[in-house]
């Protein structure tokens, strides 16, 4: 892109955008999944699943503040915004306190996600 559209796309608007587009494409729990709030804490937070033959893909979803996700799978769970690993022994997970307005998406590793990793760069907004 050049001109105008190159100037909106660097944008930190645009930037933020782009982020959670990656996020939401790699993850079919949260183009695909079915959402919940039981067993979840937390002023905005909830979970969505989605399992299929083939998938099973577990995404649990914080925005502003912290939140407590009970009765889950035990494993790792990377927070595909910043790349952290926070391990499950007792089926709870709590999330960190955050910015507000920020978000932080915990997304179980298993055979079917392979191991996950941060995606897409830091932005303005997604930190």
């Amino acid at each position: 892109a050049s001109g105008n559209v190159s100037t909106t796309l660097k944008a930190p608007l645009s930037q933020h955008l782009i982020k959670l587009n990656q996020i939401r494409q790699a993850i079919p729990a949260l183009s695909m999944g079915q959402y919940t709030t039981e067993n979840v804490s937390g002023e905005m937070a909830f979970i969505r699943r989605y399992t299929d033959s083939t998938i099973d893909s577990l995404a649990l979803v914080t925005i502003s503040n912290g939140a407590t996700f009970r009765n889950i799978p035990n494993g790792t769970y990377v927070d595909v915004v910043t790349g952290d690993r926070i391990t499950v022994n007792s089926n709870t997970l709590n999330t960190p306190n955050i910015s507000k307005g920020n978000l932080r998406v915990y997304v179980l590793e298993n055979s079917t996600t392979g191991t996950l990793s941060k995606i897409g760069n830091t932005t303005t907004y997604l930190k």
